[in-house]
């Protein structure tokens, strides 16, 4: 298990131990629903073909009351999001005071629009994420994790070579870890 496999999992398992009411953004979780067994998860989407159990943009969500989630979770969505200041501001009026947020947002990827679905406007820096939502979003700690390396993510932009990029993870400990593909983060409000 790589190390940003493990803060995910460690992450999404404290939000399952802590969190009574999720809010899965784009359902990015659904593969991890056995960590919320014992909670209300609540999907939302813009796309209603994929049936979420609320359709709605994320920049807003009038719908939900301020504080109603405990836990949200918002992975690979915010770089499809055509103003991601004012998603960050509703996702922090959304969690409740004390509450936990786990997200991913990509660095160096690919562009990944899907026309007529959603385009695709952003990336986004380690320190962007911190200051998107300690300054914007007003939570109160915000922990970063990148995923993958230098090496490890420029294979991983190249076909056929990024289903080997495992096997060259050892190189990445010889750079910055600055030029990576994403970043993996837990705020807490």
């Amino acid at each position: 298990m790589t190390s940003e496999q493990k803060f995910r999992e460690e992450k999404l398992k404290n939000m399952g131990q802590y969190c009574k009411k999720v809010l899965d953004i784009g359902q990015s979780a659904r593969d991890d629903k056995k960590y919320f067994s014992a909670t209300k998860y609540i999907t939302l989407d813009l796309d209603s073909t994929i049936k979420p159990d609320i359709i709605s943009d994320i920049c807003n969500m009038h719908m939900i009351a301020d504080g109603e989630f405990d836990g949200v979770i918002c992975c690979a969505i915010l770089e499809h999001v055509y103003a991601p200041w004012i998603a960050v501001k509703e996702l922090g009026r959304i969690t409740s005071k004390g509450g936990r947020l786990f997200g991913y947002v990509p660095f160096l990827s690919v562009y990944h629009a899907k026309p007529g679905h959603y385009s695709d406007y952003y990336r986004y820096t380690a320190e962007g994420v911190r200051h998107l939502f300690l300054e914007e979003g007003g939570f109160s700690s915000c922990e970063i994790h990148p995923v993958r390396g230098n090496v490890t993510t420029i294979m991983h932009q190249i076909p056929y070579l990024n289903k080997i990029q495992g096997m060259f993870r050892w190189a990445d400990r010889f750079f910055s870890n600055k030029q990576v593909s994403g970043y993996n983060f837990f705020c807490i409000k």
